[in-house]
């Protein structure tokens, strides 16, 4: 299949399957509830640094919903959702056996390694020391060895999506899209956002520290609602795919189970 009709085909498919997700009442509601709750724990870390010199309870607030301190809520928060996806995912991949859930289990679930274990500051660290680096483009040795680290772990995901793609079936880029756009926002913040904080000058670095942390949050969050409805949908999915047409009435009208 030529790149041009992979296009057209992935572009139809992520409508359909972005259709499906929309008439999902029930997904609907868990996607608001979890968007909501991110833009609190934002809001509120970034609402107690106006008093965190005159109060201990805003001092106490900000250090708990640090969004950069690992152990916190944010960062659990993160990790939970970020291993939420990967689980999600695989069930999907039981349920219609399709490689392209397999390649996004491996995605989320290095996401999920990365950041609950501190893979590519720990890993970037032992990197920048052993080789050596010397400062280059404003980025230190920590910097650089972590985007080294980064692309050891892209080496393994890389070698994942090959697989997939040689055996990917009707659906599977409709499926794929949307994540890969998430995954396109998490490396923007997680990693260019990072970067750029590591450099620009120390008064922006609150601001770059939220929008980088921020953003992070919020792409997990359209993940896991991503994986949530994928695991709810992708049996009628595939075989809207595979028979035509889906019904355009609502597949779920009741409360949230």
């Amino acid at each position: 299949m030529s790149m041009g009709a992979d296009v057209v085909r992935g572009r139809s498919e992520t409508a359909v399957l972005l259709g499906m997700l929309r008439r999902d009442r029930s997904l609907c509601q868990v996607a608001k509830v979890l968007t909501f709750a991110t833009l609190g724990i934002i809001f509120l870390y970034v609402l107690a640094g106006f008093w965190e010199d005159q109060s201990v309870i805003a001092r106490a607030i900000r250090h708990n919903f640090n969004l950069g301190l690992d152990d916190m809520v944010a960062e659990n928060f993160n990790h939970g959702l970020a291993f939420l996806a990967a689980t999600l995912l695989f069930l999907s991949f039981v349920e219609v056996r399709s490689r392209a859930m397999l390649f996004l289990t491996a995605l989320y679930g290095f996401i999920w390694f990365d950041d609950s274990a501190s893979f590519h500051e720990r890993a970037g660290e032992k990197i920048g020391k052993a080789l050596d680096l010397p400062m280059r483009m404003g980025l230190g040795p920590q910097e650089q060895g972590e985007l080294l680290a980064w692309g050891i772990g892209g080496i393994f995901v890389g070698l994942v999506f090959l697989w997939f793609w040689r055996g990917r079936r009707r659906g599977d880029l409709g499926a794929v899209i949307p994540f890969l756009m998430c995954f396109v926002a998490l490396v923007v913040f997680g990693v260019v956002v990072d970067m750029l904080h590591a450099v620009i000058s120390p008064r922006y670095g609150e601001a770059a520290g939220v929008i980088e942390d921020g953003g992070e949050m919020l792409a997990i969050v359209a993940s896991a609602a991503l994986a949530l409805g994928l695991s709810r949908n992708a049996p009628a999915y595939y075989q809207a795919i595979d028979t035509g047409p889906i019904d355009t009435g609502p597949i779920d009208t009741g409360p949230i189970d």
